[in-house]
């Protein structure tokens, strides 16, 4: 008689039978402990990465402001410096004005003192020197100023009257006017009394709608040893 189990097929084990169920469930564990590492490793670099990334950045931004706040000093620095060589220039004009404003009136002055001291006339004469004429402080105003001299070698006391009066048109009509019609103080005439010298100075209102085209300016002493003088002048007054 055969025995069949002599004959019988192998039974075929698999590969995780005979291996415990918790030490394949360890195995696991450890596999994706590894891999959870390994990503942890590579977006823990990309993270650093970042972060040094971004600090780089931040200190360049830093140097770029520390750059634009010492700009922004060399520039304050620029406009005050030009700003102080603006204020010198203007002093330094204003002085130069101020200079050629005094030697103006010292040229005028001596013209002045060199006409009264003249010698090469006989006889007193009277003389209307440094005639000026300004703009008021108010509308229609002006203000004149001019000197009434003799020569020096005389020596005795002048006495009359000065008198002034404008020509113009008056709606298109030409017009005479009297100090006493244009003075502020009601004036008629500027009495005169001097032995070298007389500074006159008075202030002029015209009336409205007049037209102003020459001013006239009348010296009238009461001897009769010194002959009248008249003078006549464009209006052209300084502003």
């Amino acid at each position: 008689m055969v025995d069949i189990n002599k004959y019988r097929v192998p039974k075929i084990v698999g590969a995780n039978e005979g291996v415990p169920r918790w030490i394949r469930l360890c195995l696991l564990l450890l596999l994706l402990s590894g891999v959870a590492w390994m990503a942890y490793k590579q977006g823990g670099s990309s993270l650093a990465q970042g972060f040094a990334r971004l600090q780089s950045g931040m200190d360049h931004v830093q140097t770029l402001e520390q750059e634009r706040n010492e700009l922004r000093r060399q520039l304050a620095m620029v406009k005050q410096a030009a700003e102080v060589d603006r204020e010198a220039l203007l002093a330094i004009r204003e002085q130069i004005k101020k200079l050629q404003d005094e030697r103006l009136k010292m040229e005028e002055e001596l013209t002045f003192l060199r006409g009264i001291v003249s010698t090469s006339s006989k006889q007193q004469v009277l003389r209307v020197q440094n005639f000026k004429l300004e703009a008021g402080l108010e509308a229609q105003q002006f203000v004149y100023k001019f000197s009434v001299s003799q020569v020096i070698n005389s020596g005795s006391v002048v006495k009359g009257r000065i008198e002034l009066s404008i020509m113009g048109l008056q709606d298109g009509q030409a017009k005479l006017l009297k100090l006493d019609e244009l003075s502020d103080e009601k004036l008629s005439s500027h009495k005169m009394r001097f032995r070298y010298y007389q500074n006159v100075e008075g202030k002029l209102h015209l009336p409205t709608g007049f037209e102003p085209a020459t001013i006239k300016i009348d010296v009238k002493p009461s001897s009769s040893k010194l002959k009248p003088v008249s003078e006549a002048y464009n209006w052209s007054p300084i502003s």
